[in-house]
């Protein structure tokens, strides 16, 4: 059997009569009933009832009319889609991700991809990891970088990079000075600024704020008012410039996973995204701005680094 008896036998299914068929197709009758004919023999069974009025499909030829159109639509959907891969990629990629990775990584992302692939359309958005599932879910995103989530089975994942996470306090704080922190320390702590989804902190330490976005809980920590939780990518800035402290949490991680919907189609536009994420948080690392579990760097050291 090959794609085109298939075809044929197709085209007089739906038309009712081998004439009919043939006209569509401008293919000689004689040729169409051959093909035909030479695909009941290899089946080994007639396709067709042929009457006066025309032909009708058998129970077998109904298997086959079935099968065949899922067959030729399949091999049209593949064609399409060499097709599409084949040329530049073009279309809108809507992209979140946390504040606090967003504010590094998306101007390095968006240098690297606008530059490569200048027909494609960059939404960047920023939100908590429970919000920018559901909008994944929803279709409002194509893909997004969430931080350790929950099981979905709507949502496949694959993990970008696992960060290190930092208390954060007020500049020059007693309690940071060693750049490193102990879990009996952890436990003690007078307060905390917590985010709004979960509660990382354990249950001993008392909170009155919660707050969604990194730069206002940066500015809130400062201030005096409570510790809060952050990987290095989101106050190496402030770090270096001595408006925050930070020590380093060694047995507390943040997954940076991306999330992709399960079972529908992803363009080619949103592949070539991930791999030039990828590619950015590999630079990001290099350069001391993404501090990797397994780098395990306090503070001091890093500050000692930087004034050799």
């Amino acid at each position: 059997m090959d794609l085109r008896q298939l075809r044929y036998f197709i085209a007089v299914a739906e038309r009712g009569g081998f004439a009919a068929a043939a006209s569509t197709l401008n293919v000689a009758q004689s040729a169409l009933s051959r093909h035909v004919k030479e695909l009941e023999h290899e089946l080994g069974g007639k396709l067709f009832e042929r009457g006066a009025r025309g032909v009708s499909v058998t129970e077998s030829g109904k298997v086959l009319l079935a099968r065949g159109r899922w067959l030729l639509g399949t091999i049209d959907d593949i064609k399409a889609e060499v097709r599409t891969e084949n040329r530049e990629p073009s279309g809108t990629v809507r992209l979140g991700a946390p504040s606090s990775l967003a504010e590094i990584l998306y101007a390095p992302f968006a240098q690297l991809f606008v530059k490569r692939f200048p027909r494609v359309r960059l939404e960047l958005s920023e939100g908590l990891t429970e919000g920018m599932s559901d909008r994944v879910l929803r279709g409002e995103l194509d893909l997004a970088i969430v931080t350790a989530p929950q099981p979905n089975d709507h949502l496949d994942y694959e993990v970008l990079v696992v960060e290190q996470v930092f208390l954060i306090g007020p500049p020059r704080d007693p309690l940071l000075k060693r750049g490193k922190l102990t879990r009996k320390e952890f436990d003690s702590l007078p307060s905390a600024i917590l985010p709004l989804s979960r509660n990382p902190f354990p249950p001993t330490v008392p909170f009155s704020l919660r707050v969604d976005s990194s730069i206002p809980l940066k500015r809130i920590v400062a201030s005096g008012l409570g510790y809060g939780l952050l990987p290095f990518s989101g106050i190496h800035e402030e770090v270096a410039a001595g408006t925050l402290s930070a020590a380093l949490l060694p047995w507390m991680g943040a997954d940076r996973v991306l999330a992709l919907p399960r079972g529908r189609p992803v363009s080619r536009a949103t592949r070539e995204a991930v791999i030039v994420l990828k590619e950015a948080c590999k630079d990001l690392v290099r350069e001391g701005k993404i501090l990797t579990v397994s780098q395990r760097r306090t503070v001091t050291d890093l500050s000692m680094r930087e004034t050799r």
